[in-house]
């Protein structure tokens, strides 16, 4: 028997949340997510510059957010000058936080900004996305982001060569708790399991047909393969079983081993998968720039130790610029200061490049831009009473085939044998109303052989079905299938129809 002083300690519940979130750690992950989540966010606020002052403005048309809670002045509206200010030195807090300069101060001022042009429009500017990004900088705010890969840590003279070769000195880089990171991931982490919950509550996710509007109306922006994809409703179908066990399962199974590894792969191919048949492109980049807050110290200093053995045999030796004369006095420089000059440049130099540019064209000569009038005939086309929908138009797809899955027609097919069944589909198109359908066999004069089916389609449902058997006394050849609403002909497919194959007699 041990002594008890020398019996292990049991782990407890406690110590092991003690440990998860205030482990001592190198903020690798977050410096990467620091480096790469304002480059993402530049991408849709920079084109939003020229326009700023009508979206974020007095002069403008902004839509407040907190106006729709009954708060009238919950935060200042600005005029159009200080907006083109203040977003200019977003930007400007966007790039220094991604460089690492003065990181703190940067971020907190990146989600300040930010968040608050975010709730100055929330029509346009404020999505889902950009909620995600706005508690992401917060939480980069309070960790240690800047002290790994930054300007400040150059400048402070931390970062040095690593130990490629015998005689290095390796850099030893400030730890902090990772609750930060911990934090990040779990926001993912609930932010999936939310959708998850919301897609369970979606009857038309499920069968395939929410995705598979999305797929062809080009909803986002357009998409390379949503048209393709929209072909083969049955796929759509099972990867949307598959996202959604993906997305209740990412909570409990990305933190180590092969649930991380799984759930990290399966995040990456859902989410460029949503940009190729989906057209989304902000929110699957910042969704997998957090995953890089997944990434411990043991994944970097073994990216590391590969990329240095790769280093190594290519002869190649890397170096970091040594620091000039010009570095070594900008060193002698505080910070503070000289990001304290470079905001009010910044605050400076947007509003007098946007009076250079005049988008608005409030110093041309004959005067500010104008409405053009529309055309008389165009707009009373527009005031008129919308026309009725035509039967054609409610109806979005017609196939026939010989098996469904999951509600769907998987296998297309347009010739059959005699005595085999067929299934006939029919998609409708929202909105519509309550439907009579009918379609029938005709041959090639158009007269009618024999009934399919009829049913009635109600407005709730997304599709019908007809399953028909071929008659064994049906001729050869080529038949068509017609389909009608409320007596009308809407479409009308081929099919063609052959003897069936008679069997071989067995042998005695």
């Amino acid at each position: 028997m041990r002594p008890a002083a020398d019996r292990p300690t049991p782990d407890t519940l406690p110590d092991r949340l003690r440990r998860f979130f205030y482990a001592d750690e190198v903020p690798y992950g977050l410096a990467l997510v620091r480096l790469l989540m304002p480059l993402v966010l530049l991408y849709p606020m920079l084109p939003r510059w020229m326009h700023c002052r009508e979206y974020y403005s007095t002069d403008g048309a902004n839509t407040p957010l907190w106006i729709q809670y009954g708060y009238a002045h919950m935060l200042p509206e600005v005029s159009g000058s200080v907006a083109v200010a203040l977003y200019t030195l977003m930007l400007l807090c966007l790039v220094t936080s991604a460089a690492g300069f003065l990181t703190r101060v940067s971020l907190v001022g990146a989600f300040v900004l930010y968040t608050y042009f975010n709730l100055l429009d929330s029509v346009g500017t404020m999505t889902k996305y950009s909620v995600i990004a706005s508690h992401v900088l917060l939480l980069l705010s309070l960790s240690q982001c800047g002290s790994v890969w930054s300007l400040d840590a150059w400048l402070s003279g931390r970062w040095r060569r690593r130990r490629a070769w015998p005689g290095e000195a390796p850099v030893e880089w400030p730890r902090s708790p990772a609750w930060p990171r911990r934090l990040m991931q779990l926001l993912l982490g609930f932010v999936y399991f939310g959708a998850a919950v919301t897609k369970m509550h979606t009857p038309a996710f499920f069968s395939g047909d929410q995705m598979r509007y999305w797929t062809i109306a080009n909803i986002n922006f357009k998409n390379p393969l949503g048209e393709y994809v929209s072909l083969y409703p049955s796929a759509i179908v099972a990867a949307c079983y598959v996202a959604l066990v993906w997305e209740v399962l990412f909570l409990f199974l990305a933190w180590q081993g092969l649930g991380r590894r799984l759930m990290l792969t399966l995040g990456v191919m859902f989410h460029v998968g949503t940009f190729l048949t989906l057209g989304l492109r902000v929110f699957p980049m910042l969704s997998m720039v957090i995953y890089f807050a997944f990434l411990n110290e043991a994944d970097v200093r073994s990216w590391a130790a590969f990329f240095r053995r790769r280093l190594r045999r290519w002869g190649l030796r890397p170096a970091w610029p040594k620091q000039s004369a010009a570095i070594s006095d900008m060193l002698r420089l505080p910070r503070p200061a000289v990001f304290g000059l470079l905001a009010l440049l910044a605050m400076f130099l947007g509003p007098a490049l946007e009076h250079r540019l005049d988008p608005y064209g409030e110093r041309r000569p004959e005067g500010p831009y104008a409405l053009r009038e529309m055309d008389p005939a165009r707009a009373l086309t527009m005031l008129a009473p919308s026309r009725p929908i035509r039967v054609e138009d409610k109806i979005f797809s017609f196939d026939v085939g010989t098996l469904t899955v999951g509600g769907n027609l998987a296998r297309r097919k347009s010739e059959f044998r005699t005595g085999e069944s067929l299934i006939v589909e029919i998609m409708m198109s929202p909105p519509y109303e309550d439907m009579w359908v009918e379609c029938i066999l005709a041959d090639d004069d158009n007269r009618r052989v024999d009934g399919i089916g009829q049913s009635v389609v109600t407005r709730e449902m997304a599709r019908g079905h007809f399953c028909y058997t071929v008659p064994p006394s049906l001729d050869p050849g080529r038949y068509w299938l017609v389909l009608s609403c409320a007596g009308k002909e809407v479409d009308r497919r081929p099919i063609t129809v052959s003897s069936a194959r008679r069997q071989a007699p067995l042998a005695n």
